[in-house]
C-alpha cells in the first residue's frame, strides 16, 4: 500500500478538478496516484 501524505479519506474523488472546494493535499496524492496508476498499467503485457 501507498500512503499519500496529506491525503485525506477519499482522495481520489475529493481531489478532483472539478471540486470547488479541493484540498491541495487530496489534488497531489491523486495527481501522484494516477501517475503512479499508469505506470503500473504500462507494466502489464
Amino acid at each position: 500500500p501507498v500512503i499519500y501524505k496529506g491525503a485525506g479519506h477519499g482522495f481520489m474523488r475529493s481531489g478532483e478538478p472539478a471540486n470547488p472546494n479541493v484540498r491541495e493535499g487530496d489534488k497531489k496524492a491523486r495527481d501522484e496516484a494516477w501517475a503512479r496508476w499508469t505506470m503500473l498499467l504500462k507494466q502489464l503485457p
